[in-house]
């Protein structure tokens, strides 16, 4: 086997630890645990293994994730067919038992309480977050709800490494007498149906919520705020898809968990030269393995499968993203008027690395140009506009058919600084939120 470069084996050894985190890998099974019919039919044969693999492996300098079927299940030569690809260095590999089409939603909801083992609503109070049965009856409260695969914490944590959020922070706590932040799950349910717990959550407020929203979430609260069912005051969406993401359309989610990855490994090498927050790689990791052992089956049909379009329909957090004409959820969300009389605000940026060139960027390139190359693969674009990594940025402004003013937007414009994973951690979008809310 070929060594791996020095930073691939950080990368590797940060792989397997979320692995093991997540319990993600399985010991192969025993004989006694096959079903008696199994055996029969393999008695005398070469079986191998009976678990699944999945593989991230660097393909020209770009990771891809790679899925193999039980060799026991295909048989070997298949299997070793099957698993060849052309140029690929093998970072890391797990085994695991194959996730049967009738068992996937289960494992869905599994891994969504992984990702986020609080779920419901927790207090911001001296430095940590506080799980709670209800709002208190306060005259206002600020409301915090995070994104996809993620939890509160995390927004939590990059507004305070600097000044400026630390000052937000300490500002609302006195201006709203409590900050709530909401955590839900993102992959088993669709942001819809997150819009009824966040009701339900709040069930007895009588007072006033303004709202900031994080990337999915703003999904989340938009439904909320169809409901109309609270008084809302302002509502500052942050990277959110309020028309969808490019990257969660069924034909590119291999893409997107590709890609993920791939800002994992950017994230992990730029933490080594400092100067500034940079996102934790390994909640990254973590959900692009976990979504590879779960849908990796249906994700290694092809994208022209329409196998594809119903698989990717059971993650309903994610099909509810989609940025494509038929999004029926997303269709019915603009439709009309809103109740909710709320002042709306955004951030948004459009990303592009300093040095595109630089292997840590590489993967870019296949988000931006047209039919890039990687090595025996061609790669069709994801995004056609403007995006920060994960969010078209035309997306992150328009509600309704209209565009939120200009004057209330935060707009980073292109630069090489802001992404989808750091938005939080900018001193601008700490005094933004300021501004838009506490003046």
């Amino acid at each position: 086997m070929i060594p791996l470069n020095p930073p691939d084996v950080a990368l590797a050894q940060m792989l397997d630890a979320v692995v093991r985190e997540l319990k993600l890998s399985e010991p192969e099974p025993t004989e006694s645990e096959e079903p008696i019919a199994v055996r029969r039919r393999r008695r005398g044969t070469l079986r191998g293994s009976n678990l699944a693999s999945v593989s991230l492996v660097r393909i020209d300098g770009v990771l891809r994730w790679a899925y193999h079927r039980p060799p026991r299940a295909v048989g070997l030569r298949r299997a070793r067919r099957a698993g060849s690809l052309v140029g690929a260095e093998v970072v890391h590999s797990f085994g695991f038992r194959e996730v049967p089409p009738n068992k996937i939603i289960a494992r869905l909801e599994e891994l969504d309480r992984k990702l986020t083992p609080n779920q419901g609503l927790r207090r911001w109070n001296a430095g940590a977050l506080r799980t709670v049965p209800g709002p208190v009856k306060t005259p206002r409260t600020l409301l915090v709800v995070h994104g996809s695969f993620s939890k509160s914490d995390v927004l939590f944590q990059e507004l305070t490494s600097t000044p400026e959020g630390r000052k937000f922070l300490d500002n609302a706590a006195a201006h709203y007498q409590q900050v709530l932040a909401f955590d839900h799950p993102t992959l088993s349910v669709s942001p819809m149906l997150n819009a009824l717990d966040l009701e339900k959550a709040l069930d007895g407020y009588t007072g006033t919520v303004d709202v900031v929203c994080y990337s999915r979430g703003g999904l989340v609260t938009a439904w909320w705020l169809r409901t109309g069912l609270r008084k809302v005051g302002k509502v500052v969406f942050v990277a959110s898809p309020l028309e969808g993401t490019s990257l969660a359309s069924p034909a590119r989610l291999k893409d997107s968990l590709d890609t993920l990855a791939n800002i994992a490994d950017a994230a992990q090498k730029m933490a080594t030269l400092g100067g500034y927050f940079v996102p934790p790689a390994a909640p990254l990791l973590g959900v692009a393995s976990g979504l590879m052992q779960v849908l990796g089956g249906v994700l290694s049909i092809g994208a022209r499968s329409p196998q594809l379009d119903a698989g990717v329909a059971i993650v309903a957090g994610l099909a509810a993203q989609s940025r494509v004409g038929n999004n029926q959820e997303l269709i019915r969300l603009h439709e009309g008027d809103w109740p909710s009389k709320a002042t709306y605000f955004a951030v948004r940026s459009d990303f592009e690395p300093a040095n595109a060139e630089d292997p840590s960027w590489r993967f870019w390139k296949r988000l931006r140009r047209p039919l890039v190359s990687l090595a025996n693969i061609a790669v069709d674009p994801i995004f056609d506009c403007p995006n920060d990594l994960v969010v078209d940025a035309v997306s992150m402004t328009r509600l309704i058919g209209s565009n939120i003013p200009r004057s209330r937007v935060q707009d980073f414009g292109t630069n090489t600084r802001v992404h989808h994973c750091n938005y939080f951690a900018q001193p601008e979008t700490a005094a933004f939120l300021s501004k838009a809310l506490l003046s």
